[in-house]
């Protein structure tokens, strides 16, 4: 019985091979070269003066024949003529050497060209390319790997030839090759590849190919140490340099946006792209550690980094990885290893490109005639009785349409006006390696310049990264690193916000026919809001700002190897960061009026001013670790035990001064006075802010038998935030896995290389919503009192003591399992996590009898994220061609589990737009009110509406109330407002595609959100609001004519007040903001190596490459909104796409 089952499984085995196999094997012998095909070609050709190689060349491609010459007799450079349709090779060639003194004999796939003078010379050579072709052989053999199975589909070719083939379903082939070179090259992904040398008078070879050891030792970067992929029991993902060098990115975050499940990237327009782990963990921040080469870092160095000096990312995604790092770690872990020299001859590679940058949207606001169309649709909406051209006459719209009265009646396209598009953008990485036997070292030099679509701005930054590692003795290596980045922008002038677009319309004269500046809007004297935003005179402000940032990380460490498996290292650290702006805002005269030349009061700048904004950030880190391995054939172990310090400080001022004498000194201490009307008094001055954190670590990996997996991490945070009695942490955590692959039993199936399962549970602290001194009792000055009838100034308690103030805790549950079969044919991994959060801070309110207006917080709110994680990978080569295709995709269930005893907390997020808190329900809820469509008259005059704030009319929106058995005519409320929508994705995803065929490669990668939307207000949904200019969605309004109850926007208005009916918060105003978009494509080619050695030269690639060019979105109502935007009026900056050439080469 046992044996029949053992039997049905073998067959079943090997029949469920065949079928995967089949489709890529059909598409295999497809692609490879058969010489019997070469006699058949039909040649196109049309050439004229064209140059004898140029013609060589082409025949070669479209033939695959190979031409033999001598450079010595022909000349390449002898222009000939040649016109052919679907012609033979034969009448090709005799129509290209016809008059040119020149023979040819064909030999197989071979073209031997000589002179005519040296025809007999020729024949010899042709006698004895005959000879040799005469000694050609036919090899016969079979492939098998190391248990004896075949290995189907497994390239065969000649080496350095393109004469190949693959081998059948049971791992044999038939090849045929010549006597010139006797050497035959086998491989197949996942194995090393076999360089066979026959010997003469062999015809069969037969083959075992051995599993590739680099990918079984593939190592990642985890918590101070690395660990063989294979063993690792926790989540953890790595992409490499690789993967984003060739990125048109400024940052790098965004260049890892969909690469990873479960981190999600989301990289709003003008602002630093933001991250996080598996949903949003708490209410306030969610943002990962970020630790580089050891050492502790934040986002903005991370995102400033050189990608061509990162060797490694890895993702701590769960507790089990990140345990090690304690409370810094309770969303996740990025850590990056940067490049290393190794012991080899000094290697200087380039790495460079140069593009142009376009907006992905522009706002596709009104031509000025259908401004006025609508403005007086608007306005008999209001009041039937202002009749149908309250603001413009018919005549009036005409002369916007021809541009007859350009002074009076524009059509001014502010888009066209100001923006500089395209701009350009361009990066520049010089990178140093080598070392020998004592010293390695990298070093590697950074540039990037950055136009901005305002004119005169721009930015740039400046890389310097320097490691070096020196071996003192066989036990002691010395390291050292450097990272220096400093990044600049500058305004050479003053400038106009996207918001200006919107916010005057088109109507308005730019500038008149004067020279003077635009005081005519529609025929009329402009407002004075209009003649102040006008984004074309905003450019010719003399006003200026510029900025410098320096980020800067040195480190020092040693590993001390006193005994075998033992390894002592430790490493002193510092980050600093520094920033400094100013700006200056300059006189400006009053516009003056076209028609009577008087200037305009209020609409000039009559006082001057400079202000400076100076930060300092300081950290200071020492770490020590032990860490001692030791194995036998059963046995693994590694441990690890340490202890961490951190120091961190901050520093600020601020200052403004007034009354230069001359826009023309930038010096502050030319002002006359210093501004005292800074709105934010707490900007003066040095406010200090400073943290200390003292840390205790340890880990235990153990594995028996390389198949059952341990690993417990055990860490003790201290911090200064908390008070003495409260101030420790203990975060331990646990995980397991099984290499069932491994197991005697699995020994059969041998097309499973990999298979894993793994589960982990762990805790963790954060700290990153805790203020510095939150269990303090905080005082403020700014308070009088009044003794004996005189005002004393003194100082008024904000915040009482908290000392039972304590850690938020992460408990991570994560199940997981990581599987590979046929050799990498293809690769899953797959993760279920749940992770709650709890003690989280907030605030609770106190009577405002106190006198405390800072209400203080405490450890009461629980959050709960769970979702799936997918990745699978696919590679397959044929012959020349190879590809890989890989998916991931994440899902998230966000929910807000306790509040404590707090009521629902409502969260501003612009001027009209809110968030709820709410037990039960996601954050990043929109709360406001539920609509069903829009009123009819047939509905108005039966009674069967709501009011709110009036009665409203056909075509305005139909809320929908909350509570229960509201009778018709009733108002809408506070009450009535609900959930109605929510900014967090249901899932997010990533498709990468990579093809490679001989030198060419074809990069494709799409990313990926849905289940999300986006609340926009005001001027960027809302037409007419506060004389916003009307985005082209609103020409499918509901109209008298256009009664759709269901139209995409309600009846219009002229309305001036955010109060407006149709103004109100509601589903209204959220649109869908799932996209999928391609966010690169990149061609590539790779000089041959023969043809660029002579020059010194190593490697060599030429690449073009495209980002964000494609975009497909759910939402097909607002056409022009990027939806990778952020909620709200959403007018700060403009989504990029670009295209560039490139450039890497390595000498």
């Amino acid at each position: 019985m046992n044996k029949r089952v053992i039997l049905l499984k073998d067959v079943f085995c090997k029949q469920f091979r065949k079928q995967i196999t089949q489709l890529f094997l059909v598409g295999a012998i497809g692609l490879v070269p058969i010489s019997a095909f070469a006699q058949v070609y039909q040649i196109t050709m049309k050439k004229s003066n064209a140059p004898l190689s140029s013609v060589i060349a082409e025949i070669e491609k479209e033939s695959g024949y190979t031409f033999f010459y001598n450079d010595d007799q022909i000349n390449l450079g002898k222009k000939i003529s040649i016109d052919v349709t679907d012609a033979s090779l034969d009448v090709v060639l005799n129509h290209m050497f016809r008059n040119t003194g020149y023979v040819y004999r064909i030999v197989n796939n071979q073209i031997v060209v000589s002179k005519a003078s040296d025809e007999k010379a020729s024949a010899r050579t042709l006698s004895v390319n005959a000879a040799q072709q005469q000694k050609s052989v036919t090899i016969k053999g079979g492939v098998k790997d190391a248990h004896g199975e075949p290995v189907i589909g497994a390239s065969v070719v000649e080496a350095g030839t393109t004469n190949g083939t693959v081998t059948d379903f049971e791992g044999n082939f038939v090849l045929t090759v010549s006597g010139r070179d006797k050497h035959v090259l086998i491989s197949y992904i996942g194995y090393t590849t076999k360089n066979i040398a026959l010997k003469d008078g062999q015809t069969s070879v037969n083959v075992i190919l051995e599993e590739d050891s680099e990918l079984l030792d593939e190592v990642v970067v985890v918590g101070y140490g690395t660990q063989k992929k294979v063993n690792l029991t926790g989540s953890v993902a790595a992409i490499g340099s690789e993967e984003i060098k060739d990125r048109v990115q400024t940052n790098v975050l965004a260049a890892v946006q969909g690469t990873v499940p479960g981190v999600t990237v989301i990289s709003r327009p003008g602002s630093t792209p933001s991250i996080n782990f598996r949903g949003r963990g708490n209410l306030g921040t969610s943002s990962p550690l970020y630790v580089i080469d050891g050492a502790i870092a934040d986002a903005d160095l991370f995102s400033n980094l050189d990608p061509n000096s990162i060797e490694t990312i890895s993702f701590l995604k769960d507790a089990s990885s990140s345990a090690i790092y304690g409370s810094r770690a309770a969303y996740g872990v990025v850590l990056v290893t940067t490049k290393r020299g190794q012991k080899e001859k000094m290697n200087v590679s380039y790495s460079g490109y140069v593009g142009m940058k376009m907006p992905t949207y522009l706002p596709d606001v009104l031509d000025s005639w259908d401004y006025a169309i609508l403005l007086n649709e608007a306005f008999y909406n209001r009041d039937a009785s202002n009749g149908k051209n309250a603001a413009y006459s018919e005549d009036e719209i005409k002369w916007f349409r021809d541009g007859s009265k350009p002074d009076y009646y524009p059509n001014t396209k502010w888009a066209d006006l100001v923006l500089d598009n395209p701009v350009v953008t361009t990066q520049h990485s010089l990178n140093f390696s080598g070392g020998s036997d004592k010293v390695r070292f990298f070093s590697g030099l950074g540039y990037l310049y950055d136009d901005k679509f305002m004119p005169g701005q721009s930015s740039q930054r400046y890389n310097l990264d320097i490691n070096v590692a020196a071996d003192v003795t066989k036990w002691l290596t010395l390291k050292s690193g450097v990272k220096f980045i400093r990044s600049t922008n500058k305004t050479e002038h003053g400038v106009a916000s996207i918001g200006n677009f919107l916010m005057v319309p088109s109507t308005m004269v730019a500038q008149q026919s004067n020279g003077e500046w635009g005081s005519i809007a529609g025929g009329k004297a402009a407002t004075q809001s209009f003649m102040n935003g006008n984004p074309l005179r905003a450019l010719s402000k003399n006003n200026w700002s510029d900025g410098k940032t320096d980020n800067t990380m040195i480190d020092l460490g040693f590993d001390l190897k006193p005994v075998k498996g033992l390894v002592i290292s430790g490493q002193g650290a510092f980050k600093g960061w520094e920033s400094k702006s100013r700006g200056y805002t300059a006189l400006q005269d009053n516009v003056k009026n076209f028609e009577t030349g008087a200037e305009i009061p209020g609409t000039g700048v009559y006082t001057n001013e400079m202000n400076m904004f100076w930060q300092s950030e300081n950290r200071t880190m020492y770490t020590l670790t032990a860490r001692y391995d030791w194995s036998n054939k059963v046995h693994n172990i590694g441990i690890l035990a340490g202890t961490s310090y951190e120091h961190y400080k901050y520093e600020r001022l601020y200052t403004k001064w007034k009354d230069f004498v001359t826009d023309d000194l930038e010096d502050m201490t030319t002002g006359g006075e210093i501004s005292k009307d800074q709105p934010d008094q707490n900007s003066y001055g040095t406010p200090l802010r400073e943290y200390k954190i003292l840390s205790y670590f340890g880990r235990l990996n153990y594995s028996l038998l390389d198949r059952y997996l341990f690993e417990a991490n055990l860490r003790a945070d201290a911090s200064s935030r908390f008070h003495k009695d409260n101030r420790w942490g203990i975060f331990p955590s646990f995980s397991a896995g099984w290499r069932i692959n491994q197991e005697n039993f699995m020994q059969q199936i041998d097309w499973i290389n990999n298979l894993k399962i793994r589960a982990s549970w762990g805790t963790l602290g954060n700290i990153n919503n805790v203020g510095n001194y939150d269990y303090f009792q905080l005082y403020n000055n700014g308070a009088d009192y009044n003794f004996d009838n005189e005002a004393v100034k003194g100082v008024l308690e904000s915040k009482p003591a908290n000392e039972k103030l304590g850690w938020e805790t992460v408990a991570l549950t994560d199940i997981g399992v990581d599987f590979d079969i046929f050799n990498g044919l293809l690769s899953l991994t797959a993760d279920y996590y749940v992770k709650n959060t709890s003690d989280i801070l907030l605030s609770y309110n106190v009577p405002l009898e106190t006198g405390i207006w800072s209400n203080p917080s405490q450890n009461i709110a629980k959050v709960r994220n769970s979702g799936f994680e997918l990745a699978l990978t696919h590679r397959k080569s044929f012959g020349d061609f190879s590809y890989v295709v890989s998916a991931n995709i994440a899902t998230n269930h966000n929910e807000i589990k306790d509040m404590g005893e707090s009521d629902d907390i409502i969260q501003n997020g612009g001027d009209k737009i809110r968030y709820i808190l709410r037990e039960g329900e996601s954050i990043g809820s929109f709360f406001g009110l539920k609509t069903d469509g829009l009123y009819t008259q047939e509905e108005i005059d039966a009674g069967h509406y709501y009011t709110y704030g009036r009665k409203p009319k056909a075509g305005d929106i139909k809320y929908v109330p909350q509570r229960e058995n509201v009778e018709w005519g009733s108002a809408i409320n506070g009450e009535d407002r609900t959930i109605i929508g929510k900014d967090v994705p249901d899932f997010t995803y990533g498709i990468n595609l990579n093809l490679q065929y001989k030198d060419f490669e074809l990069s494709i990668f799409g990313q990926g959100v849905s289940g999300t939307m986006a609340g926009f207000e005001s001027e960027q949904v809302s037409a007419f609001m506060l004389n916003s200019n009307p985005r082209k969605f609103h020409l499918g309004r509901w109209t008298e004519e256009n009664s759709n109850p269901r139209a995409v926007y309600p009846r219009i208005y002229g309305g001036h007040s955010l109060d407006d009916y149709n103004q109100y918060f509601s589903d209204y105003q959220l649109f869908d903001a799932d996209y999928f978009r391609i966010k690169t494509i990149s061609l590539g080619y790779r000089v041959p190596s023969n043809l660029i050695s002579k020059w010194g030269m190593s490697s060599l690639k030429f690449f073009l490459t495209g980002e964000n060019l494609f975009t497909l979105r759910a939402d097909h109502v607002m056409k022009d909104f990027d939806p990778e935007a952020s909620s709200g009026r959403g007018i700060g900056s403009l989504g990029t796409k670009s295209v560039a050439f490139g450039v890497n080469v390595s000498f």
